[in-house]
């Protein structure tokens, strides 16, 4: 519930579907850090921090809501703005990733 309560905060604060981007290419980031940061840590705590906390935070719903909208006004935005969604998400999740593994000794 608190990743979603966050995630209206960021709706009410941000003007127009910026909002969307911003929840979920923050939100891939931060689960990138938390999967490296939360490995050693018990399975309880990575799925309240990723699954809950992020999972929560993020939004696949209304991402696929703003999809349709988008592919009934032309096919070719709806696939840019999946295909754009999707990859900028993935490369937050990367870097996320990267980040989170800088300082963690091996």
């Amino acid at each position: 519930m608190a990743g979603a309560l966050l995630r209206a905060g960021v709706y009410m604060a941000v003007a127009g579907g910026l909002g969307l981007w911003l929840v979920n290419i923050a939100g891939s980031f931060l689960i990138g850090v938390a999967a490296v940061r939360l490995a050693r840590k018990s399975a309880e705590l990575r799925l309240l921090v990723s699954t809950g906390l992020l999972g929560s935070f993020t939004t696949f719903s209304a991402f696929s809501a703003d999809w349709f909208h988008y592919l009934e006004s032309s096919v070719w935005v709806g696939l840019a703005f999946a295909g754009s969604m999707t990859v900028a998400c993935i490369a937050s999740a990367a870097a996320g990733l990267w980040i989170g593994r800088r300082g963690v000794a091996s």
